[in-house]
């Protein structure tokens, strides 16, 4: 049996949800995540390559706070946004996220 981070009534509080409809509709879909996830490395070996993705930053407050923002800004040329809110901001604050997302498109978009 693999090794999974489950969701529980103490871990959806992290998830920004306060509506008890919302809360319900995201139980009754939340699963297991799989914590290899978590200890598997990742290898990457083209650091030029990876230097020419644009980057962009979409966070809650919450996990940007204990990121180093300045590099963040620097490295994304200042596209790094956060929002007040819990892990599941693209439920709590659809619109937002949208309007973000569509941001980024825009400035990734072939010509």
């Amino acid at each position: 049996m693999e090794l999974c981070l489950y969701p529980s009534d103490e871990t959806i509080q992290f998830y920004g949800a306060i509506d008890p409809e919302q809360i319900a509709w995201m139980k009754a879909r939340l699963t297991p995540h799989p914590w290899r996830c978590f200890e598997q490395p990742i290898r990457l070996t083209n650091e030029d390559a990876l230097g020419r993705i644009p980057q962009t930053h979409i966070s809650t407050t919450f996990f940007l706070d204990s990121r180093d923002v300045d590099h963040l800004r620097q490295v994304s040329n200042g596209r790094v946004w956060d929002l007040d809110t819990g892990h599941d901001m693209m439920l709590t604050e659809p619109e937002w996220v949208a309007e973000k997302l569509l941001s980024v498109a825009s400035l990734t978009a072939p010509v």
